[in-house]
């Protein structure tokens, strides 16, 4: 049956965001785990009856795990929509088509705790088997003190610590006491602790009673109770020794040994209260005391005590031994009593006593039998066997009380197993409507096979058609893979053609660099050549014009050698005399004219011919000049 759950519930959650999103609101942790509690609170708001939302739980949690997993969860709200739809709540609708499930506020992003004042996390079932185990209990006007629901909370064998969070918690108006709904509250804590679910440290809202819920404020968070609130002790231990380690304790007997007591043969008159301090701790009582009702309660003196500054284990210990008769309030005397027991720790260090002394009872408590002595203990005499008979008898009540206390165990372990056998009579009803449903759904499922059987014939029809179509496409993928491979070569002879063309173009590119350069050098050469050849027009140009006046000077002299000839042969009368005449006729030429050589030759013609020839050949006469001076005879 789970797995076919688990198979109906995958195929609800694939492809539907609807459901994920409702999961998330319960589960946003992703744990994969949804309480009780926080479907509850969910479901509810569906506004199903809670018998159709029980009927659901079962078969969402058929393994009775306690909790849903996201499989479980999505079976409860197909569960929820076949319901709305008015469909039978059962495993066979989760096959059929509905619409989807609704809720009131299904997009709120907290589920627990927001809900109305008139939604309760206390079930309707829940909340009426509590009370037959209240009314069990002999309520007295309507609550039950901490004596009479210790052996119910002890009886589910919860460690004391965690029964102290869950009286601290139930105990809403810290009176000391439960009434009905606040021992809902309690039963319904020890129960998911039980589910190994932690004791929250401050009550949820959804949590609260209604009826509380507008006078509560609730405690603070993170501050635990100072005053009464925590479960008994185990209830082998009957003595109010109340330890420094818990709050407080709820002990059916008083808060004065029975050892202590023994020891003091009369009552002292004395009291360790000093008369100095009294009336200034019986001045704070009369403040604190708002109803005048000659009591202060928890609440009202729980700030006086915190001003101490002391650990709230240690002023719950010392409330313990104040509150001497396990009321939840104190007299004034007993306000007295703790408000010394505290200036003697704040001032001097002194601990709190296990248990009150003969000294410190209040006055007004000794020599009755009320006092706070152990159950059925009375005043002592002194007298020997007075005092041995009491002590017979007191033990005598405490064994009373201890079999009573079995007896109501024992009757709550008859109503429980009734109440087990009673479900697993239902759960057996439930298993046979089940099986009958699973007969139906084999039928159902053999003719689905059937269809499947002829579905699986034509697929296969058509899984040969693809297959030949298949053959085909490989035939053209092979005839397409040839044609590339004959254009991968073509493409390859390409690029090798392409490779030289480049290796060519690479060498002509080098080519015509050299060239470049070879062509620049051979524009620097010419422009050298051309400059040269611009020198030397201009030295050739040069040179014609002193040839030209050289030519003129040449055409100069031999007409003034000719006259010289003449004169120097005698054709003007043979005279020196007349060639100096001569040389004074012609004109000064600059740079060596011939007048300017005329001079020598005269000079040298009157010295002798050796002398004359050394002087001419020293001179720089021209050539055709001196030519014609040697050739004189």
């Amino acid at each position: 049956r789970s797995s076919e759950r688990s198979c109906l519930s995958f195929q609800l959650s694939s492809g539907n965001p609807l459901f994920e999103s409702f999961y998330r609101q319960v589960d946003p942790g992703n744990t994969g785990r949804v309480g009780p509690t926080e479907a509850a609170l969910f479901l509810k708001k569906s506004g199903l009856p809670d018998i159709t939302l029980g009927k659901i739980w079962d078969l969402a949690d058929p393994e009775g795990k306690g909790f849903l997993d996201k499989q479980g969860f999505y079976v409860a709200l197909r569960l929820v929509a076949c319901a709305q739809s008015g469909q039978d709540v059962s495993i066979a609708s989760l096959n059929l088509t509905v619409p989807p499930p609704k809720f009131k506020d299904p997009s709120s992003p907290s589920l627990s705790g927001t809900s109305g004042d008139s939604h309760w996390a206390v079930r309707p079932e829940e909340k009426s088997k509590f009370d037959c185990i209240f009314e069990s209990l002999t309520p007295v006007n309507g609550l039950l003190s901490g004596e009479k629901v210790k052996p119910v909370l002890m009886n589910s064998k919860l460690p004391v610590d965690v029964l102290g969070k869950v009286w601290d918690l139930s105990d809403i108006d810290k009176d000391g006491h439960l009434d009905k709904d606040e021992f809902a509250v309690a039963m319904h804590l020890v129960y998911r602790a039980l589910e190994k679910e932690p004791v929250p440290s401050v009550l949820a809202s959804s949590l609260i009673p209604p009826s509380k819920r507008k006078k509560s404020a609730g405690p603070l968070p993170g501050m635990a109770p100072v005053l009464p609130g925590s479960p008994p002790p185990p209830k082998d231990s009957l003595r109010s020794t109340p330890s420094h380690g818990s709050m407080n304790s709820l002990n059916s007997a008083g808060s004065l040994s029975p050892k202590h007591t023994l020891k003091s043969t009369q009552h002292s008159v004395n009291w360790v209260v000093p008369a100095a301090d009294r009336g200034r701790y019986d001045d704070i009582f009369l403040k604190t005391d708002a109803d005048l009702d000659g009591f202060v309660s928890g609440q009202e003196v729980k700030e006086i005590f915190m001003q101490s500054g002391l650990p709230q284990s240690i002023l719950a210990h010392i409330w313990a031994l104040a509150d001497t008769r396990q009321i939840g309030k104190l007299t004034r005397e007993q306000f007295a009593l703790a408000m010394h027991l505290i200036q003697q720790k704040v001032s001097k260090g002194m601990d709190p006593p296990q248990a009150l002394t003969p000294d410190m009872i209040p006055p007004s408590e000794r020599g009755t039998p009320d006092s706070s002595s152990s159950v059925g203990s009375g005043e002592f005499t002194g007298i020997k066997e007075l005092d041995d008979i009491s002590q017979e008898i007191a033990q005598l009540q405490r064994e009373k009380y201890t079999l009573e206390q079995d007896i109501r165990e024992a009757e709550e372990s008859i109503r429980h197993k009734t109440t087990e056998v009673q479900e697993m009579q239902n759960d057996l009803d439930r298993e046979t409507c089940s099986l009958q449903e699973l007969e139906a759904q084999k039928q159902d499922a053999q003719d689905r096979l059937d269809e499947m059987d002829q579905q699986k014939a034509k697929l296969e029809d058509m899984l040969n058609e693809v297959r030949q179509k298949c053959q085909e496409e490989s035939q053209m993928i092979s005839s397409l893979q040839t044609q590339i491979h004959s254009q991968e070569s073509d493409l390859l002879n390409q690029e090798e053609e392409l490779s030289r063309a480049k290796a060519d173009l690479s060498r002509l590119q080098q080519e015509e660099s050299q060239l470049e350069q070879s062509l620049q050098a051979g524009k620097i050469q010419l422009e050298t050549i051309i400059k040269s050849l611009k020198a030397t027009q201009d030295e050739i140009n040069q040179a014609r014009s002193k040839l030209s006046q050289i030519q003129d000077n040449q055409h100069e002299m031999s007409k003034s050698i000719e006259q010289y000839s003449s004169a120097l042969n005698g054709t003007h009368g043979g005279s020196m005399t007349n060639l100096a005449d001569m040389s004074e006729g012609f004109p000064e030429k600059e740079n060596g004219g011939f007048g300017a050589m005329v001079r020598p030759v005269e000079l040298m013609l009157s010295l002798p011919l050796c002398q004359a020839l050394g002087c001419l050949l020293k001179t720089k006469i021209p050539p055709p000049v001196l030519d014609h001076v040697l050739s004189i005879p």
